[in-house]
């Protein structure tokens, strides 16, 4: 795997493909080389050989499996403290407490104006 030095490289994780295409030309509008993942075990695979390679995540709450959006993103805050994590879902939003810290929340369907601005990175 190769990724940009800098940290310049977004993990996008949702289950539905044209989901993680539109998220992916998105990341790219804002500079970002985008890295996509069908499922969190997929994310945590990639992640377990370049996390350190990643400035950004974007997962979906709501994926198959035994693990959510929400474990993978607590999980990413704790593994790589350095990771900007953006949670997108359209079935419900963050219990309060649930949201790791300094994530940002972005609703589906969602505004591109409020999703590039939690992709940008101060």
């Amino acid at each position: 795997m190769s990724t940009q030095s800098g940290r310049k490289s977004f993990l996008i994780v949702d289950d539905e493909p044209i989901v993680r295409m539109e998220l992916a030309e998105v990341v790219r509008e804002c500079g970002y080389e985008p890295w996509e993942a069908g499922s969190t075990a997929e994310a945590l695979g990639i992640l377990g050989r370049a996390g350190d390679a990643f400035s950004g995540l974007i997962t979906d709450i709501n994926m198959p499996g035994t693990r959510n959006g929400m474990v993978l993103a607590n999980h990413v805050r704790f593994m790589w403290p350095h990771i900007k994590i953006v949670v997108v879902s359209a079935g419900r939003k963050p219990f309060s407490g649930e949201m790791p810290d300094n994530a940002r929340f972005v609703p589906k369907p969602w505004n591109e104006d409020l999703l590039t601005s939690a992709i940008a990175l101060n």
